[in-house]
């Protein structure tokens, strides 16, 4: 069985560090983009579980790049959680993807980990 793929985007290193460090602890197997264009290509060439993905991020945000997902055919059904600071981005994205997947900054790691766990089925569910 090969581990389970979550791609993590993050234009804050110390935050995708964070994140890819964890995941990676846990088992998963960790792609990550630092932007909402790089995160696209790399979801489009290896499509992911999951996607972890930021809201505020240069050039492309969050929400493009969920939307971009939506409207293309192979990463429409791909699981997205966020993970922001854009306090008042989360009540819609809630709305979009359900409370339990959207994370605001600071988040409990101990929750995020076990939500991703809950969407992919655990590091070994492939």
């Amino acid at each position: 069985m090969s581990p389970v793929r979550v791609l993590v985007v993050e234009d804050d290193p110390s935050v995708r560090g964070l994140l890819q460090t964890l995941l990676s602890a846990d088992g998963y197997e960790v792609a990550t983009a630092s932007d909402g264009l790089a995160g696209l290509v790399k979801a489009t060439s290896q499509p992911p579980s999951l996607v972890l993905l930021d809201l505020m991020m240069p050039d492309l945000g969050g929400v493009r790049v969920l939307e971009e997902m939506r409207d293309d055919p192979e990463l429409a059904d791909i699981p997205v959680i966020v993970v922001t600071g854009k306090v008042d981005a989360v009540p819609g994205m809630r709305d979009l993807l359900g409370d339990d997947n959207v994370f605001l900054k600071p988040f409990s790691v101990a929750e995020l980990l076990s939500r991703v766990g809950e969407v992919t089925g655990g590091p070994d569910a492939s």
